[in-house]
């Protein structure tokens, strides 16, 4: 898999070369990206929907899963307070993406559903899908993950009787990350079609900008694991 990420590396080089000598042909390369992206988005479904039914499934007791699970979700939560609260320090400091002449229509557009957000009522509602399938279609990750926990727990429930569908789910999963890992070589295409689209679009602030996110995102992780992970251990 090596190889993979220095095609990727390569892919970016020569995705700002083009976005560089070619803006207008650059431009009209972000289907590439975008729709790498999706294929990404279009797998995050069943990966959670395999994943958390085999591993509550195969446990033996349901209170066992249930002291695990809070465990989990406390550890999950508090770790989670740490990283947003170091991201948003160093997101603070370094100002990533500021100079970058972005399209104002769509900042106000975000900016607007960001104010009129959904109540705790419909959050909770929307969790609930209308049909078995339709958060696995149309990748709801939390209505997702909602039907994966009844599921797993209705195969623990079925005992010996649910080992078959345990297996199949098993075979099913190993398919899902066979799909995952024949994406993951569409990368370097997403990325020259991301990378050249964004320089093309905005020249040099995008390479600005790149390089203050990554710096932030390597310093946050540092941070993170050596500060708080760190200390955890």
């Amino acid at each position: 898999m090596h190889y993979l990420y220095l095609a990727v590396i390569a892919a970016v080089v020569l995705g700002v070369i083009v976005g560089f000598a070619a803006p207008g042909l650059a431009k009209e390369l972000k289907p590439l990206g975008t729709g790498f992206v999706n294929l990404i988005k279009m797998m995050i479904s069943p990966i959670i929907f395999c994943t958390i039914v085999l591993g509550i499934g195969s446990v033996a007791k349901a209170a066992k899963v249930g002291k695990v699970g809070l465990l989990s979700l406390g550890y999950f939560l508090t770790m989670s307070t740490f990283a947003l609260a170091i991201g948003l320090v160093v997101g603070n400091l370094l100002h990533p993406g500021e100079g970058l002449h972005l399209d104002p229509a769509a900042a106000a557009k975000a900016h607007t559903q960001a104010e009129g957000g959904e109540g705790s009522v419909d959050f909770l509602l929307g969790i609930i899908p209308t049909s078995f399938g339709s958060a696995l279609t149309e990748g709801q990750v939390l209505q997702t993950l909602l039907i994966a926990l009844l599921t797993g727990f209705a195969v623990q429930k079925l005992g010996t009787t649910g080992e078959p569908i345990r297996r199949g789910i098993e075979h099913i999963q190993r398919l899902v990350f066979r799909i995952l890992a024949m994406i993951m070589w569409a990368a370097p295409i997403g990325a020259f079609g991301a990378i050249a689209a964004v320089v093309g679009e905005t020249g040099w602030g995008a390479l600005r900008s790149l390089a203050v996110i990554m710096i932030g995102f390597y310093l946050t992780c540092l941070v993170f694991v050596f500060g708080v992970l760190g200390t955890v251990l």
